[in-house]
């Protein structure tokens, strides 16, 4: 045999050989993949991340590995790494739409909000039917207090796409921000004839209709929402306030004290339900509930002012007197806060040149 021919068996076997090894590196890569995908599918994101890195490390070319091993990231909090991730995918398949939708919501999610609202609007150039896109848009801009592109962008996302609850239900969550509470009501409505039902769609919609005064059907919702999950302390807070506003008091205070027990750390389930017990004059329950509201957010202006009027009515006067001086600091815009500070202190300095002075 000669060398020629040698050498030719040679470059036959090494072909072969390479072919063998991209074959088994394929079977490797599909398989690490395909693992990836089924841990994610159980959110065991730990996991998944780690098959897809050794996929991206062995085939850094395979834009869907960098994609899934960036909302695997996302998923476990590392909103940088997923960002990087997702580019990586962009970089290699300009024309995934999900990838660069995801990246948006990273970039959101990094507090990189005006950077997500280019990629968005960049997306939307390229691909305009993406509802998806609109809508995400629509959260971001909504974000930045930019209401009125976000209505459009929320309106252009439920035009390409009809029937998307979510969209409905953001949409009617900024309108009703906007005070318009009848088209708000309208959107919560078709959110929920187009889920399945889920207690924050009744309560989003008990709120809208609490904030236009149908307080019957208000008081109904909230109900449907407990049912759903009777432990959110936020359900039964509001659930009172609508009670409160059809004076049904007992009421009201039950559902105040049940959002207490699930959440004691509520300031304002405690500044609420001190409000009620004063209305019901019982002065020292209510001074226990703002003072417990107070000492949990010390810097609630609502509820300085509120104790001081108990502790006023009280007789405690220097103790009132320096919460309306510590509720108009908090809050000076508030005049009343700065009126009933300026009249008790002409009061007490009164009461200290004729005689001693309460408390």
């Amino acid at each position: 045999m000669s060398l020629r021919s040698t050498n030719r068996i040679a470059w036959v076997l090494l072909a072969m050989a390479l072919l063998t090894s991209t074959v088994f590196a394929a079977d490797k890569v599909s398989e690490l993949f395909d693992r990836g995908n089924a841990l994610a599918s159980q959110r065991s994101w730990d996991a998944a991340a780690a098959q897809y890195r050794e996929v991206v490390r062995l085939a850094p070319t395979f834009p869907e590995a960098h994609y899934n091993l960036g909302l695997a990231l996302q998923a476990m909090g590392d909103f940088a790494g997923a960002v990087d991730e997702f580019r990586q995918a962009i970089r290699l398949k300009p024309d995934l739409f999900q990838a660069r939708n995801s990246l948006g919501l990273a970039l959101v999610r990094s507090g990189q909000v005006a950077a997500a609202i280019a990629e968005y609007r960049d997306l939307i150039k390229s691909k305009p039917d993406f509802a998806d896109a609109h809508y995400n848009l629509a959260n971001a801009l909504a974000s930045l207090g930019e209401g009125d592109s976000a209505l459009a962008s929320y309106r252009e996302a439920l035009r390409l796409r009809p029937d998307f609850p979510q969209a409905h239900n953001n949409l009617a969550n900024l309108l009703r921000s906007q005070g318009k509470l009848e088209e708000a009501i309208a959107e919560y409505r078709e959110a929920m004839r187009l889920s399945k039902p889920q207690a924050y769609l009744y309560f989003n919609l008990a709120n809208a209709l609490t904030d236009a005064g149908h307080f019957d059907e208000a008081i109904e919702k909230y109900g449907q929402a407990i049912t759903l999950d009777s432990n959110d302390a936020e359900i039964h807070n509001n659930l009172a306030v609508a009670y409160s506003a059809q004076r049904n008091l007992g009421k009201a205070a039950e559902q105040y004290r049940q959002a207490i027990q699930l959440k004691p750390d509520s300031a304002r389930a405690h500044y609420n339900l001190g409000t009620l017990l004063q209305l019901q004059d019982d002065r020292s329950a209510a001074q226990i509930e703002y003072a417990d509201a107070i000492r949990l957010r010390p810097d609630y202006a609502a509820a300085h002012f509120s104790l001081a009027k108990v502790l006023e009515g009280s007789g405690k006067l220097r103790d009132a007197l320096a919460h309306f001086r510590t509720s108009w600091e908090l809050d000076p815009q508030n005049m009343d806060s700065l009126s009933a500070y300026e009249r008790l202190l002409e009061v007490t300095k009164q009461s200290a040149t004729s005689g001693p002075t309460a408390n």
